[in-house]
Parts: structure tokens; C-alpha cells; sequence
């Protein structure tokens, strides 16, 4: 199994953390997103252009969601979707809702205050933040408050691809400076620290950081 991409790209990471709670191993090929995601030959992996891309014995998946629950039914042990059908259904929503709507707000932070600033040597846009902090990020955030149990993960005691989809946006969103406010979302708050501190989690973030050296230098 090889799977294409960086670490901190968060749909990336979403792979990554899905494969260690499951104890699968798996070879990397570190690609930083750019113009080598449209060059023919990884299009021929992805023809989206698109990371992460996810090889297995001959079948090549370019979606993160997909790839989580293939992996699921691939190794059923321990599962990352609950147990009933409506509950599975909202944990696919959820993910996907990370992606639609969490993702938009927490990569403009990280693009802003961590990528342009230190890889492209680029200024902040800061009106791009503002508009993303008083403006994106609030109903975003108001839903999730919503969603959020007052303890455990969002499906009970077991770690899920929407409690992986949701805290990997939010992690993104760390490296540009941003946190959840728990004045206003004191639920969502706790639910973010609670998964950021799950063993495996905090496994992936070690891992992160020789990325995080290259990248800024």
C-alpha cells in the first residue's frame, strides 16, 4: 500500500491517522502540493491533481473520505463508523461537512500565517483572514457546537472518520495561529482538545514536525 501526498495536508493526514489506528502499514511518497500534482505522470495516479492518492494492489482511490472508508471495510478492526445505519450516515455527513465547510476556513489560516509567510515568502492577506474569522468561521463553528458531545468523541467511546476529518482541519488551522474559542464554543473546545490529545493522534503530530522543519527552512 503506498500513499501519495504530505502528512500536513490535512486530507492527507486523515490517511495517515486512519492507518495507525488501525495498526496498517503503509510506503509514502512525500509529494508537497504544487505543480508536480498536475504533471502527467501523477495524473495518471489522481487525474483530479489532487492529494492524497491511495495505491493497494493495483486499485488507486483520490479521495480522502473514500480512502477512509475503504480502509474501513478493508480492515474492519477497530471500526471508525458506529454501529447503526442512521449513526453511520451522520458520521459520513460529518466528514464530509469537515471537508465542504471546515476546510475552506482553516486552510485559508494556514495558508495565510504559515504557508505564504514561509514558504512563498508571501505577505498575509489579511483581509482574506478577517473575512474568514468574522465572517466563515461562525456558523461553521455554531453547527459543530451543535454536533459536539459534552464528553467521549461524537460517536461514544470509539474514535470515528468524522472525529479524524474534523480534528485534521482543526490542526491545519493550529499552524496558522488559529483555536477555537472556548468562550463562545466551550463545547466544541473541549471536544477538539479531548481528540487532539487521543494517543495516536499526538503519535501523528511527532511525525509532522520534519515536515514542518523542511517547509519553513
Amino acid at each position: 500500500m503506498k500513499l501519495h501526498g504530505a502528512i500536513i495536508s490535512p486530507n492527507v493526514r486523515k490517511v495517515v491517522i486512519a492507518c495507525m489506528v488501525k495498526g496498517i502499514d503503509f510506503e509514502s511518497n512525500m509529494i508537497i502540493p504544487g505543480p508536480v500534482l498536475k504533471e502527467p505522470e501523477f495524473l495518471k495516479i489522481n487525474p483530479l491533481g489532487q492529494i492524497p492518492a491511495l495505491e493497494d494492489e493495483g486499485l488507486i482511490i483520490g479521495d480522502s473520505n473514500v480512502i477512509l472508508q475503504y480502509l474501513d471495510e478493508k480492515y474492519p478492526e477497530p471500526p471508525l463508523l458506529p454501529s447503526s445505519p442512521e449513526e453511520r450516515a451522520k458520521c459520513r455527513w460529518l466528514a464530509e461537512y469537515a471537508g465542504a465547510a471546515l476546510f475552506p476556513c482553516c486552510g485559508t489560516m494556514f495558508r495565510e500565517f504559515f504557508v505564504n509567510p514561509s514558504y512563498f515568502k508571501q505577505p498575509t492577506n489579511q483581509k482574506a483572514v478577517d473575512e474568514t474569522v468574522k465572517e466563515k468561521f461562525p456558523p461553521v463553528l455554531d453547527y459543530l457546537e451543535a454536533q459536539t458531545p459534552g464528553n467521549d468523541y461524537l460517536f461514544g467511546e470509539h474514535i470515528t472518520i468524522a472525529d479524524i476529518s474534523i480534528i485534521s482541519m482543526f490542526i491545519t488551522a493550529s499552524y496558522g495561529g488559529f483555536s477555537v474559542d472556548p468562550n463562545r464554543w466551550p463545547t466544541l473546545a473541549a471536544y477538539v482538545g479531548r481528540v487532539r490529545s487521543h494517543p495516536l493522534i499526538a503519535k501523528c503530530l511527532e511525525r509532522e514536525k520534519e515536515m514542518i522543519k523542511m517547509i519553513i527552512g
